[in-house]
Parts: C-alpha cells; sequence; structure tokens
C-alpha cells in the first residue's frame, strides 16, 4: 500500500532520520564528555551517567509514546515529543551543575524517543508485506548512517566551539525536524485508531506482550541487539587499549562496520523473510564463534576486524527483515509493538554493556557475543514453522 500524500523518498529521508534521531543523539556529544567533566567541576563518572539517563529515557520513552500515537494519530504525539526534546535540549545550555544536566540529559531521551517509536508505526501504517520490509531495509541503510557520521561530526565540532556548541547543534537539528514535519501527512487515519481512555490504551501494552509470535521475533531482535551493544561497548578496550591502534584508526573500523549495517539492510530486500532472517542469524552464530576464537589467541587485529565487518553485515539483514516482519504481525497496535519492539532491545542493551567489561574485556566480549548469537537462533529455530 502506498502513500499517496508524501513520496516515498521523503518518507525514507524523513522516517530515516527520526529512526536515527535517538542514536544521533546519545553519540554526537560523546566527544565533548572530558570538557564537560571540566566545566563542571565533577567526575567522568558523573558525566556519564548523562549517557545512562539518555538511554533509559530513550527505552522507556518508546513506551509513553507508542501507545499514546495509537489513539491520537502519529503526528501530534510526535510534534509534542520534539518540542519538549527542543526545550530539554535549550535548558542544557543554561545547567548549573552535573545534576540539572543529567535530569534533562533524560528527559531528552524520553522526548527523543518519540521519533524512533513514531518512525517504525508510520511505516507499518503506509507499507506491509515485502514492502514494508524494503522500507524497513530503507529505514535501516539510513540509520547505519548515525554511528558513522555523529561521533566525528561531534569531533569536527568542537575545534570550532566548546561543548555547548554541540548542544547547539542538537537543537538546530530539533528545529529543522519540527520544519519538516509540516510537510508530513498524518499517517493513521481516524477510523483505525484505538479507542477508549488513556488507561484502555496503555492496557493494550499487555494484550501485545501476549501475542507469542511477535514477541518471539522482539526477543529475536533484542538478543540480537545485545550482541552488537557489547561490540559497541567492548570496541574501544579491544581495539585502542588491547590492539593499541591510533583513535583514527579506531574511527575508521568503526565506520566500516556502521557501513557494514547499511549494506546487510539492502542485501536483506534480496531475500524472503524467513530466508533472510535464517542466513543472518546463522552468520551471526558464526562470527561470534570465531570473533570469540581471534579475540582468545588475539590474533592479527585486521582479522578480527574481518569478523566483526561480516557480524555487522548479519545484523543489518537481521534487523530490516524481522523488524519488518515482528511490525507485520501487530498491525492494530502498531504504535505499541514498535515501542515494544523498541523497549526491550533498549533493556537489553543496557544489561549487555557492563558485561563485556568483567575481567578479560576480549573473552567476556565473546563470551556474550556467542551466548547472544545462539539464543536468538534458537528462538527462530522454535518459530520458524509459523512464519
Amino acid at each position: 500500500m502506498e502513500n499517496r500524500k508524501n513520496s516515498k523518498l521523503f518518507l525514507v529521508l524523513f522516517l530515516g532520520t527520526l529512526s536515527a534521531f535517538g542514536p544521533f543523539v546519545t553519540d554526537l556529544y560523546l566527544p565533548a564528555l572530558p570538557y564537560m567533566t571540566e566545566y563542571f567541576g565533577t567526575s567522568a563518572s558523573m558525566v556519564q551517567l548523562t549517557l545512562t539517563t539518555s538511554m533509559m529515557g530513550m527505552a522507556l520513552g518508546q513506551l509513553v509514546v507508542g501507545p499514546i500515537s495509537d489513539k491520537f494519530g502519529r503526528r501530534e504525539p510526535l510534534l509534542i515529543s520534539l518540542i519538549i526534546y527542543l526545550l530539554s535540549t535549550i535548558f542544557m545550555l543554561a545547567a548549573a551543575n552535573i545534576y540539572t544536566m543529567i535530569f534533562l540529559r533524560l528527559i531528552q531521551g524520553l522526548s527523543s524517543a518519540g521519533a524512533v517509536v513514531i518512525s517504525r508505526a508510520v511505516a507499518n501504517d503506509l507499507y506491509e508485506g515485502e514492502d514494508l520490509r524494503e522500507f524497513f531495509g530503507l529505514l535501516m541503510a539510513v540509520n547505519g548512517l548515525a554511528p558513522i557520521i555523529s561521533p566525528v561530526f561531534g569531533a569536527v565540532l568542537l575545534q570550532f566551539v566548546n561543548w555547548k556548541g554541540v548542544f547547539v547543534t542538537l537543537a538546530l537539528i530539533g528545529i529543522i525536524l519540527l520544519l519538516v514535519l509540516q510537510k508530513f501527512q498524518e499517517s493513521l487515519s481516524e477510523s483505525k485508531r484505538v479507542q477508549g481512555s488513556l488507561l484502555e490504551v496503555y492496557s493494550n501494552i499487555f494484550l501485545v506482550l501476549k501475542n507469542k509470535l511477535f514477541m518471539s521475533l522482539v526477543f529475536i531482535n533484542s538478543f540480537a541487539f545485545a550482541a552488537m551493544f557489547g561490540y559497541i561497548s567492548a570496541s574501544p578496550f579491544i581495539f585502542q587499549t588491547g590492539y593499541g591502534v591510533s583513535s583514527f584508526v579506531y574511527s575508521l573500523f568503526f565506520a566500516a562496520n556502521g557501513f557494514a549495517i547499511m549494506l546487510g539492510a539492502r542485501l536483506s530486500s534480496y531475500l524472503s523473510n524467513k530466508k533472510a532472517i535464517f542466513t543472518a542469524l546463522l552468520s551471526l552464530v558464526v562470527s561470534s564463534l570465531f570473533i570469540a576464537i581471534t579475540l582468545y589467541f588475539k590474533v592479527s587485529v585486521f582479522i578480527v576486524e574481518i569478523f566483526f565487518f561480516t557480524l555487522m553485515i548479519s545484523m543489518g539483514i537481521m534487523f530490516a527483515s524481522n523488524s519488518a516482519l515482528a511490525m507485520s504481525k501487530e498491525r492494530r497496535y502498531s504504535g505499541t509493538a514498535s515501542a515494544i519492539l523498541g523497549f526491550f532491545p533498549a533493556l537489553f542493551a543496557a544489561i549487555v554493556s557492563p558485561l563485556v567489561g568483567i575481567g578479560d574485556v576480549f573473552i567476556a566480549t565473546g563470551i556474550t557475543l556467542v551466548i547472544a548469537s545462539v539464543i536468538s537462533m534458537l528462538i527462530f529455530q522454535k518459530i520458524k514453522s509459523k512464519i
């Protein structure tokens, strides 16, 4: 089903930007953390709490906004989310202490989650079947640019401005999205909106949680995302501390792996959903095993990077196909389904992040990747006959 009001190109660019908005908000300011530590006269761990609260907000915010968008449509909740995001970002420029900053980052995370959750819901409103999977592949391709561009862009910005300049940039991005939103046409007609009180609307979360096939697909995504976040969390310590590569070489590896996700997302469109998910998960398990072995024996860093690159291609294929399939199983409550599809991977990522730092990061990362990948495959094997 095609949208007759907005062109597909507009939707890909707009929804792709919205879906990448959360990661961009998180990653852009990372190079500024040391400057913020000095400015607020606090410890590195306190400044890192601004990252933790932002991620918490990103996860919880999806559960807040998703169900609301099923009742009121996609456009108005997105508008309100972007306005709150913009105000919280502007207030950060006047933050008097780190505690205020931590609180405002929580609000920023909560509000930016609206963009992420609604982007998936809109796609599910407008497309189905192969069109939906192809569109999710395009979204993932655009989304894959966020981890490549944002840290580099943040570092370049700091050559010309102080840390506040980074947040001015984030505010400007919010203003641009608000302006572009004026061209976006509502995707959820009033006849398809969920009726009842807000309490009844939020109770739909439990209805979606009871959809066993949908939740199985959510957990496949969640464990795979945990594996990916295990890589993201451990990669600076593996490449820079363990192998001693320069920050420039590390940024090249990081960018290459971001490109691999984009490549995988595009490759997903050439396979059926079931075949794409199985192929990706098989590659995920094999890549994880080889990564665990190469990290244990500390073989050449370039060989390790080859397997990480393969792992990220698998992630791109899997996320695009599995997300589209999951959303197609809950068309009645798309916003709520999108919220759950975003919440659990974020939760799993938060759990995995400290695990890869326990003991030897090389061994802990390898074990984490293998376990997460194998569990994803086992869940798929259990439900593949129902897909």
